[in-house]
């Protein structure tokens, strides 16, 4: 056996060549394995279900709208791998997945909306598509459902004329379902009279979710956007037009009741519908389970419109409510309404900079009426704080 001696100075090169190239080689495997499947007339894939069967993780899958302008009918997409990307070849040619007819039950290896992230599904992402008419037997087929999966981004699609918009769900002990982004999508028109109350445009829940620069508009019979999650992001949206509540953050055992459960309205359009005939409060934040909500809900920088002396936030449980920067307006009305609705007495209402009308009250909860008084507002969280420097970055590069 022949022997070899190297010098340390030798040894700590070859040992850093050695290092480099393996780095180099697992790089290369990944660009190798990672591959684009084309689905569409023509296109190696007629139906994305084979394409999802195909795909592996870091895929990432392009569909191509067919031919003869027709949507693709009945897709049933139950996605368990990882960092999978499903996308429309032209955001400029929608892609419509269409539901009618099927029945999204959830039995087996049938999933419960038109596109469902399962576990596994970490890191996915749908961008671009039309996702209409899915519904099941239990009146909660969705167009999309995360399912305790994390990092999933839903982009660019329009979603309506389902029983559910987008449903999620995930636990906080587990850190599933979190880290949700809902972003640049318009999500109307969702709901059944079937189950009339119980369907909503986002109903969501899980460790944390974000909903940004969209349209969330006429829920059918629900709430526009009800969450059950711990963390809530709702950032510059345009929020309108619910047959009941806009925004209904509410209880889950083991979620909201998980100190720091707090929600962040920040820079959304929010206005009440005149014609609404359900709940006429624009904002709930607590419970309507038997759980509770340990956390504060907080409006920074909002424009809210009501025509009702409901109340602007009914806070039913938690800390209370931190109003900061927003334009309230009565919708022209002049009523005497109610900026907030306390259900506990240990609650606290508190804020600056903002713009009320003035006839407005708050209401505590013994039933006392009182005229607005404000007190001084907590620090902002630092996560609050990067996201308005965000913002205002955005601002001035436009």
């Amino acid at each position: 056996m022949i022997k070899l001696k190297f010098s340390c100075k030798t040894a700590m090169r070859l040992f850093l060549i050695s290092l480099i190239l393996g780095i180099a080689l697992l790089v290369t495997v990944h660009v190798v394995t990672a591959a684009t499947l084309e689905v569409g007339d023509g296109k190696p894939f007629q139906r994305i279900e084979d394409a999802v069967a195909q795909a592996k993780s870091g895929d990432e899958i392009v569909v191509y709208p067919i031919n003869d302008g027709s949507t693709y009918r009945q897709p049933a997409l139950l996605i368990r791998t990882a960092a999978l990307t499903i996308r429309a070849a032209d955001m400029n040619k929608p892609v419509v997945l269409d539901g009618e007819g099927f029945n999204y039950s959830g039995s087996g290896s049938v999933p419960r909306a038109i596109v469902q992230f399962d576990p596994g599904a970490d890191g996915g992402t749908l961008d671009g598509f039309t996702l209409i008419n899915a519904r099941n037997e239990s009146n909660n087929g969705a167009g999309v459902r995360i399912n305790h999966a994390n990092d999933v981004t839903i982009r660019n699609c329009v979603i309506r004329n389902n029983d559910m918009g987008i449903m999620s769900g995930g636990n906080v002990a587990k850190k599933s379902g979190a880290r949700q982004v809902i972003e640049k999508c318009t999500i109307t028109d969702n709901g059944t009279e079937k189950d009339s109350g119980y369907n909503h445009n986002l109903y969501l829940g899980g460790t944390s979710v974000t909903v940004r620069n969209s349209e969330i508009a006429r829920s059918v019979t629900g709430h526009n956007l009800k969450s059950r999650a711990h963390l809530n992001y709702i950032i510059d949206n345009h929020i309108h037009s619910s047959a009941n509540r806009e925004i209904d953050i509410v209880d889950a055992d083991g979620v909201t009741n998980v100190p720091g459960s707090d929600s962040f309205l920040i820079n959304n359009i929010i206005k009440k519908d005149p014609n609404c005939v359900g709940n006429k409060a624009v904002i709930h934040f607590g419970h309507d389970g038997k759980s509770s909500h340990d956390g504060t809900v907080w409006l920074i920088g909002n424009m809210i419109s009501t025509p009702f002396s409901n109340p602007v936030v009914d806070v039913s449980s938690g800390n209370g409510v931190v109003f900061i920067d927003n334009v309230i307006d009565n919708g022209g009305i002049r009523q005497r309404g109610i900026l907030a609705n306390l259900k506990d007495q240990n609650m606290t209402v508190s804020g600056t900079g903002n713009t009320l009308p003035e006839r407005f009250i708050m209401r505590l909860s013994q039933g006392e009426e009182i005229p607005i008084k404000l007190g001084e507002p907590p620090p902002l969280p630092s996560i609050v704080e990067k996201l308005l420097d965000s913002a205002k970055k955005k601002i001035r590069n436009n």
